[in-house]
Formats: C-alpha cells, sequence, structure tokens
C-alpha cells in the first residue's frame, strides 16, 4: 500500500516490520518492529557502551561479563540504550522505505522493549494546490496625493524651518511646553521627568489621556494637580478604565511661529528651489512616491491574501507550533532554546505559556498559509534569481547609499548578506509577478516547471 490511502498494512524490509496509517493534518503513523535478531545485536552493542562506565570487583573497567553488567544496572538499561542505539537507524530507514519527507522530526512513543516496537508519528511536507491562480483578478486603486496632503507637508516643513518663542499668556494647544511633569495612578508613578518639553496636542500626548486638556489655560509658573479618566479600552493597560493624576510645573509656555510660505522660504528648504511652485511640486512628487509605494504594499497583500483564499493547503500542526515560536522571538526576542528567559517573560505578562501562545496562533496560521502559498506560486513560475541579479542589486544600494556605499559592500557582499539580497529579491520577483496576473489583462501561462521534492519557503514580506 501507498502512502496516502487510508487504512494500515504491514511491509517487510531486513530486519524491520513497518506498519503504516495515514493520520489527517499531513502525518503519517508508522509503526516499526524491529527484528529479534538485529535487537540482540544491539543489547551486545549497549552492553560493550556501558560495561566500561561500570565498576564490578575483581574486573578491570568493561571487561566484566554481561550477565554481571545487567545484573548490576538492570535489564531496563541495556534495554534502554538498545534503543538509543536502533531507534534513529530503523526511523531513517522505515523513512526511506516508505519515500516519506518528514518536515520535522517525529513524535515517537514506546510500544514494547522485547520485541522492540514503536511508534513515530512523522509531520510531512505541506500539500497546496493554488487552484486556477492565472484567472486570479484584484482590483487596484491608483491614489492621488491631495491639495490638503501638499499643505500638510509644507506646514511640516514651515514648522522644522520656523521658531519657538516664549509668551506671556496661558497655554492652548499647539503651544510648547517645558517644566516638570509626573503622571501618577492609584499612587504609583507611571511618568517622572523635569525640564521637559512637550507640545501640547492630543496626538503627541496619546499616550498620557487627558493631559492636553489638563495643561491647557495654565500660565508660566503655574503649579497644579488635577485628574483625568483614561478610556477603558486604553491601550495601557496600566491606564486603562483608571484615574490619572498629574502633578504639572509650568516654567514656559511657548508659541511656534512657522517661516513664511514664500519663494524665500523655497530656497532655504534642503538643496534650495528656485521658487515656493517649485517646492510645492517637488512636495507633491514626493507624496506621489511615497502613496504609490504604500499603494504597493498594500496590493501586494490584497492579492496574496487573494491568492491563499483561492488554495488549498494541508499541513501539519508542528509548522503552526515553529512559526509561533518565530513570532514571540520577533516581538519578545526570546529564545525558544532559553526556558529561564521565557519563564522571566510570562511572569512578566502573568500569563501561561499555552496563553501566549494561544494569543498569536491566528497571526502564525496566517502567516504560514501565506508564506507557503507565496512559495508554491514561485515554484510554478519558475522564479529565479542568479548571481548577477544580486550583484546589480548590490550596485544599486551601495550606489544610492552615497557616503555609505562603503559600508553597504561589506554589509551585504559577505556571502551572508548575498544570501539575505537574494532571498529579498526572490520575494520581490515572486509578488511582482503575482501583481502582473492580477492585473487587468491576463498573463501567458509559464513553462511547466521541472518536479522538485520541496519548494523552498518564502517571506510575504
Amino acid at each position: 500500500m501507498r502512502i496516502g490511502e487510508r487504512g494500515a498494512t504491514p511491509r517487510i524490509r531486513q530486519a524491520l516490520k513497518v506498519t503504516t496509517e495515514t493520520l489527517p493534518e499531513r502525518q503519517v503513523r508508522l509503526q516499526i518492529e524491529v527484528d529479534a535478531d538485529r535487537h540482540a545485536q544491539a543489547l551486545e552493542e549497549a552492553y560493550k557502551r556501558l560495561a566500561p562506565r561500570v565498576q564490578i570487583a575483581g574486573f578491570r573497567p568493561g571487561k566484566a561479563p554481561r550477565p554481571l553488567i545487567e545484573r548490576q544496572l538492570g535489564r531496563h538499561r541495556l534495554l534502554d540504550e538498545a534503543m538509543d542505539i536502533l531507534l534513529p537507524k530503523v526511523y531513517s530507514e522505515a523513512i526511506e522505505e516508505q519515500e516519506l519527507e518528514p518536515v520535522a522530526n517525529p513524535a515517537v512513543e514506546l510500544v514494547s522493549h522485547e520485541p522492540f516496537v514503536f511508534k513515530a508519528t512523522v509531520p510531512l511536507q505541506p500539500v497546496i494546490d493554488l487552484g486556477d491562480y492565472l484567472a486570479l483578478r484584484v482590483p487596484r486603486e491608483k491614489p492621488a496625493a491631495t491639495d490638503e496632503q501638499v499643505e500638510e507637508s509644507l506646514t511640516d516643513l514651515r514648522r522644522r524651518y520656523g521658531t519657538i518663542e516664549p509668551v506671556d499668556r496661558p497655554a492652548k494647544k499647539g503651544d510648547v511646553i517645558r517644566g516638570n511633569l509626573r503622571a501618577e495612578v492609584d499612587g504609583q508613578a507611571l511618568f517622572e521627568q523635569e525640564e521637559i518639553e512637550y507640545r501640547l496636542t492630543d496626538e503627541s500626548l496619546s499616550s498620557l489621556p487627558g493631559l492636553a486638556d489638563a495643561v491647557v489655560g495654565l500660565k508660566k509658573a503655574a503649579e497644579v494637580e488635577k485628574t483625568a479618566a483614561a478610556p477603558a479600552d486604553f491601550s495601557d493597560s496600566r491606564l486603562a478604565g483608571k484615574t490619572v493624576t498629574y502633578r504639572v510645573a509650568v516654567h514656559d509656555v511657548k508659541e511656534e511661529k512657522l517661516a513664511a510660505l514664500d519663494d524665500a522660504f523655497a530656497k532655504e528648504v534642503g538643496e534650495g528651489f528656485e521658487s515656493l511652485k517649485a517646492l510645492r511640486n517637488r512636495v507633491r512628487d514626493d507624496l506621489q512616491r511615497q502613496l504609490d509605494d504604500a499603494a504597493l504594499h498594500s496590493y501586494e497583500h490584497a492579492v496574496l491574501d487573494a491568492l491563499v483564499a483561492l488554495a488549498t493547503l494541508e499541513y501539519p500542526s508542528v509548522l503552526v507550533e515553529r512559526e509561533i515560536d518565530h513570532i514571540l522571538e520577533d516581538q519578545a526576542g526570546l529564545d525558544p532554546r532559553d526556558p529561564q528567559a521565557q519563564a522571566l517573560y510570562l511572569q512578566r505578562l502573568g500569563k501561561s505559556e499555552q496563553e501566549v501562545r494561544d494569543s498569536v496562533r491566528e497571526e502564525a496560521e496566517a502567516r504560514l498559509r501565506r508564506s507557503l502559498v507565496l512559495s508554491k506560486f514561485a515554484e510554478a513560475e519558475n522564479t529565479t534569481v542568479d548571481d548577477a541579479d544580486v550583484e546589480a542589486e548590490l550596485q544599486t544600494m551601495a550606489a544610492s547609499a552615497g557616503e555609505q556605499s562603503a559600508a553597504i559592500l561589506r554589509l551585504f557582499g559577505s556571502e551572508s548578506g548575498r544570501d539575505s539580497l537574494r532571498r529579498s529579491l526572490f520575494t520581490r520577483k515572486t509578488l511582482a509577478r503575482l501583481v502582473e496576473i492580477a492585473g487587468e489583462e491576463a498573463p501567458a501561462k509559464p513553462k511547466p516547471a521541472k518536479r522538485r521534492r520541496s519548494a523552498p519557503r518564502q517571506s510575504e514580506e
């Protein structure tokens, strides 16, 4: 019986009897029984390994007869050692015999020592069917920079080239305050700093709810204590739904004076522009490029999500757990091999390991599905990146880095740096092809690819 059929059947290979059972989620359970003679050979090898470690009166290390060694250690110790010797070998033989492609180590369950029988649940490479991806179409919006956005950018420039001057009046929104500030919740200080400067806007003070309104109307030399209620759904759990007490001392109230918006101002900005019109045009062009880049990034994600929705996937759950490890490592800098650091992290959060893992499971599933589908799509489209592509990308990066070009060449000129560039280029080429397909014109179908055992995993970024 071939793997993939339901049911179970024994297959004989020399001194192994292997029974296979197909499980859901791309897993196969193997029951492997080792021939008695081969098990006996492993027991003899186990005895030779253990004998030198056992001190028995009247015998030099390693020279005591096997019955004495077995009596001293117990037969179970020889059986365990024989299992350690046999299991990796016979598992590899069974995998080769069944022509399986594991994606991770198996889960092993001992059935019996004598005869030596164990079960191995093997997670297999994912199976992905992209469906009719050449028919995929996703609407695409083309953003345009608005006059309001241009004026906002010009105002930011005027603010950068403007001045901030002290004023003798009550503070109002938009002013800059210099002074001392302390924020408390339930008697515990959350923030405290002297001689701090902050802009009096809700946006710049978003982490301290109600502070902007509490300071409005205060004049220089004012010292007050005010309270504000934080929303129940506030992002900082320490403040959510609680009353925040602010102790404010105002040393200066400063007013922002924007630079005049005229031709003289345009000549001062950046490399200098001949007129305000020229500056305005550059601002609009830069805004448009930013909008186009952001729109393309969003469109790539939308198209990839549409492809994922079209595809049919089957993969083992161990890949999801591995992706969860990656997310936690990225978010908290956690090394999965450092249990002490993980314990401290969980203690700070006040959550169990399972609760933390479950909190990112949905994100992990989505990331994994995108990655698997993108890899399969790259394989179907015969996407490749050669050394010339990598070299061209490296030279382009160096040319645009100015004074940092030498550092860029050193960083990405190494083998690991070039590998990083290759992966990035591969992903970009793959997404570019996917965007092309999802456009209005139906692209030609690629030539069939040669069959490969598995596709390299790609990032969706």
